[in-house]
């Protein structure tokens, strides 16, 4: 009788038998942190919709590697799936770090809409050809968060501040201050020793994330640099082991992932501000002038960044363009050489 109804159930395609697929998705992140908790969410969401075929295990705390180790921990299957974060290893991804650039979007938001449009066209193909992009994470504009009170840009200079990628250094570079790049774990410390005297990231991570608030009094309200650019990648053997029918079901909701991720990012923004109010931090506010004063000191940057990553910075940078018009949103960073006469 039972082999009567195994081979019915095999017969319908109801295999009972049928191996579940394990996965384990790593990221750096701590379990306090509000990505984490959204990031557990994902990873339950997408085995539910698998409807038992496979099961995603979630690592975080760089228990299965540091933020710097994971893009290669899921190249060489160590981790099925990982949380990267171009600004930890800039050698591996110069272009998709244009979208850290100044003014590049105001929002999570915005930039989630023009990364997926620029994934669509294949701005970011060549540096992720050795894994599977799943989805995007671009986090809300980043700002300064200080030991020292900053007011205007001449402020700036000597000043030692945590952030390490290409883009941020040239940044650091025009204002006379000094790039340090460490881990974001370890920034806590280097800020409570003095170190450092300032990071630079999103208000979430700095406030919720980190609990900077607790070895900083100033958070300077200037976006110094947009959202960073993270995305989930999967190993390429882990994604053809996962059955075509799932992979036509977390393809549909990826977009959705990354939208939702950007709301909850801006979101946030909003809430740990008031959080830093509550914990006694000074918010401090550029005037007009200053800030136009640093948005004409910041636009090289762009320029730099574009003639160093040669025709695939041109492309990023023309394909933004395009893109941010057809949203009908203003590019704030307008390079004629390169704009081919518009």
């Amino acid at each position: 009788m039972k082999k009567i109804i195994v081979l019915f159930l095999l017969f319908t395609g109801l295999n009972i038998y049928a191996e579940v697929l394990h996965l384990r998705f790593a990221t750096f992140l701590p379990p306090p942190h509000p990505y984490s908790k959204f990031l557990e969410k994902v990873a339950k969401n997408l085995s539910d919709l698998s409807n038992g075929k496979v099961k995603i295990r979630y690592y975080g705390s760089s228990s299965l590697g540091k933020a710097e180790s994971l893009y290669d921990v899921t190249v060489e299957g160590l981790a099925d799936m990982s949380l990267v974060c171009n600004g930890y290893t800039p050698s591996l991804f110069p272009i998709s770090l244009g979208v850290q650039l100044p003014f590049f979007a105001d929002s999570a938001e915005s930039s989630t809409e023009i990364v997926l449009k620029m994934l669509k066209k294949g701005v970011f193909n060549k540096e992720y050809r050795d894994v599977k992009y799943l989805f995007p994470l671009i986090t809300a504009p980043s700002y300064i968060f200080s030991r020292k009170k900053i007011t205007k840009v001449k402020d700036f200079k000597g000043l030692r501040m945590v952030g390490g990628t290409k883009i941020f250094k040239d940044i650091c570079k025009i204002l006379g201050a000094s790039a340090i790049v460490m881990s974001y774990s370890d920034v806590y410390l280097a800020l409570q020793r003095g170190v450092v005297d300032a990071g630079v990231t999103n208000w979430p991570a700095a406030i919720a994330g980190w609990k900077w608030y607790e070895v900083l009094k100033y958070a300077i309200d200037l976006p110094i640099m947009s959202g960073w650019h993270c995305e989930v990648l999967m190993n390429k053997k882990s994604w053809n082991k996962v059955p075509d029918n799932v992979k036509k079901r977390w393809e549909k909701v990826f977009p959705s992932i990354s939208f939702a991720f950007a709301k909850f990012s801006d979101k946030l923004d909003k809430i740990m501000r008031i959080k830093a109010k509550k914990e006694k931090m000074d918010i401090i506010e550029f005037s007009k002038s200053e800030k136009m004063k640093l948005a004409d000191m910041l636009v090289p940057v762009w320029r730099q960044w574009i003639s160093s990553n040669g025709k695939d910075g041109v492309n990023f940078y023309q394909t933004y363009v395009e893109i941010r018009e057809k949203l009908k949103k203003p590019v704030l960073v307008k390079i004629p050489e390169y704009l081919g006469g518009k």
